[in-house]
């Protein structure tokens, strides 16, 4: 088993062979959308870690696991190697034991076209990405994609507005990219250069592929196999959960335009609950429709009930994703200047960076994994406001979802 790092708690990180480090050495995550970067910032509390999410790179920061959200994949392909470029210059000039990209358990984004980027900042001639998450429902079976043993793209995957999946077959997708992808098994012989998407069938396989990294190799992937490496280093942390102290305005977010959590927030509006949907015009903050509409939605939140700002399905069909994203942030920002929010819920990772982005929060402390991929934070720089975060594709936890 590689060791990249141990953590000794009675001192100081220290490297395999009993050499001791007069720096600590942290683990940084490159991850392409925010509920990811939080997923893996979850995953670090499970392992005893202090973690720290961020939108940019920090010299200054002490965490054990530095995540730092890019938004990549909600913009274009140059923007998105551009922003990794950079982000992954900053991290090496950090000199952190393991940097671990962090990509779409079903390969959404520009997966490629970063990795290339981020092998050429690193001087690594190869990365292994592991994507596929049994725990989910999520395998990756003789070059095939599956969701709970369905092709991917007989899913709703096939229906996402940014980029539907329509192959389940893995080098098909990616053909038009790069003759330098490859997949292969646990078993297989490895190239060594390019680019390797790793099968996986059950969650014993997550643990064969950590055995194939070496110190040449970029590792990525999905939540489960980072959940993997850090198993092969650490504990997972002990005892009983302290119980959440939750605050009491409520505002719920929900960014998704397609699938179930549409049909979620409809059924939260017909059944009589304070679902608003995003205004058809923002740009003329004066109007008055505009103005009754956010004290509306703030005379609500001061009542201490639990508020959803959703999308309309009907206009998500003649907008762009950008110009929504933008839209619910410049409401979301126009709530704040009107009442305090305690407990920020947002789902979808695009929708999640845009909010922060126009409430001015770039960095966050994770506090609480609620379930897989649902983890609450502190908002550094604002007051009593905690942000919880969960991908569109995740199933709300018991009790977070009160509509």
């Amino acid at each position: 088993m590689p060791c990249f790092w141990r953590l000794n708690r009675r001192c100081n990180w220290q490297k395999t062979g009993g050499k001791t480090c007069n720096q600590r050495k942290m683990i940084a995550v490159i991850a392409d959308d925010f509920t990811g970067a939080a997923e893996l910032g979850g995953i670090g509390l499970s392992f005893g870690l202090e973690v720290e999410m961020a939108m940019s790179v920090d010299s200054r920061s002490t965490a054990d696991l530095l995540v730092v959200a890019t938004d990549t994949r909600s913009v274009s392909e140059e923007v998105a190697v551009q922003k990794v470029t950079e982000i992954s210059e900053a991290l090496a000039q950090l000199k952190p034991q393991l940097i671990y990209k962090k990509i779409d358990s079903v390969l959404r984004g520009h997966v490629v076209a970063e990795t290339l980027a981020q092998l050429q900042v690193l001087d690594m001639p190869k990365a292994l990405l592991i994507p596929a998450n049994p725990a989910l429902g999520r395998t990756l079976v003789n070059g095939q994609y599956f969701v709970n043993g369905k092709p991917i793209h007989q899913t709703h995957f096939a229906n996402d507005p940014e980029f539907p999946v329509t192959e389940s077959d893995v080098l098909m997708r990616f053909q038009d990219k790069s003759d330098a992808v490859f997949v292969r098994t646990q078993s297989e012989q490895l190239p060594d250069d390019g680019i390797v998407i790793g099968e996986v069938e059950k969650p014993a396989d997550l643990v064969m592929w950590v055995n194939r990294v070496d110190q040449r190799t970029l590792v990525g992937g999905g939540s489960g196999f980072f959940s993997a490496v850090l198993a092969s280093q650490f504990m997972p942390k002990t005892g009983l959960a302290k119980p959440v102290r939750w605050g009491k305005r409520w505002l719920y977010v929900c960014g998704s335009a397609f699938g179930e959590p549409v049909e979620l927030v409809k059924k939260a509006a017909s059944t009589g609950y304070s679902v608003y949907y995003l205004p058809e015009q923002l740009a003329d903050f004066d109007d008055q429709d505009w103005v009754d509409w956010v004290t509306d939605l703030g005379t609500s939140l001061q009542q201490s009930k639990p508020v959803l700002l959703a999308i309309d399905p009907i206009r998500a069909q003649r907008s762009d994703a950008l110009q929504l994203r933008t839209a619910m942030g410049q409401a979301v920002k126009a709530v704040f200047g009107k009442i305090l929010v305690h407990e920020l819920v947002i789902e979808g990772g695009s929708t999640a960076s845009a909010v922060l982005q126009e409430i001015g929060i770039t960095r966050l402390i994770p506090t609480e994994e609620l379930a897989t991929g649902v983890v609450r934070s502190i908002a550094i720089g604002k007051v009593d406001l905690h942000v919880t975060v969960k991908p569109g594709s995740y199933r709300w936890p018991t009790g977070l979802w009160p509509f």
